[in-house]
């Protein structure tokens, strides 16, 4: 089992964990993403991606949709890795789908959580992403234009096979139109 993979079934579980006065969850899986219900969230994530990729992607919804977030969560693949993947005040992210790249990647700022490394996108932009990705241009890939190298680095390939199912799974569940997402 893949370390991303592993990763994927633990934060899965994790609502079992979760105290008493939640709602149990329900899960999803359709190629190669999941959709999971934890408590009044919806998220949907990657749980598969190409071959060397470093982390997942994940959109997470409130009941009818609002604060909608994406978000890329690095993962290294070594547990003794605890050096920061890229350069916060110097390293911009770059996003691509198929071979086009997205300005969507401007609107993307790094963040840690804990131990956590991971880009989140500006909120009001989520709608715009996720129409892009529901086209038939190809992967998705996330990069880093890495300054200190002068080069591109990608952290990720995506397949969206599944992102549609997965992503109609969740507004049902959390009672949101993906195509219409409220203001948050």
């Amino acid at each position: 089992m893949t370390s991303l993979r592993a990763f994927a079934l633990a934060f899965a579980l994790l609502p079992s964990l979760a105290p008493m006065g939640f709602a149990q969850s329900a899960t999803f899986e359709a190629g190669n993403w999941a959709a999971i219900v934890k408590g009044k969230t919806c998220s949907v994530y990657s749980i598969r991606s190409a071959r060397d990729t470093t982390g997942y992607l994940e959109f997470s919804f409130d009941q009818m949709g609002y604060n909608a977030n994406f978000a890329y969560v690095y993962v290294p693949f070594d547990a003794n890795d605890v050096e920061a993947p890229w350069d916060m005040d110097a390293d911009a992210i770059a996003l691509w789908l198929g071979d086009e790249q997205l300005w969507l990647g401007e609107e993307m700022s790094f963040y840690t959580q804990g131990f956590t490394y991971a880009a989140g996108l500006t909120n009001g932009f989520v709608p715009e992403l996720i129409s892009a990705m529901r086209s038939p241009s190809g992967d998705f890939g996330f990069g880093i234009e890495k300054a200190s190298a002068g080069e591109t680095w990608l952290y990720g390939g995506f397949s969206l096979d599944g992102f549609d199912a997965a992503l109609a799974w969740a507004g049902e569940t959390c009672q949101f139109d993906p195509s219409a997402l409220p203001q948050s």
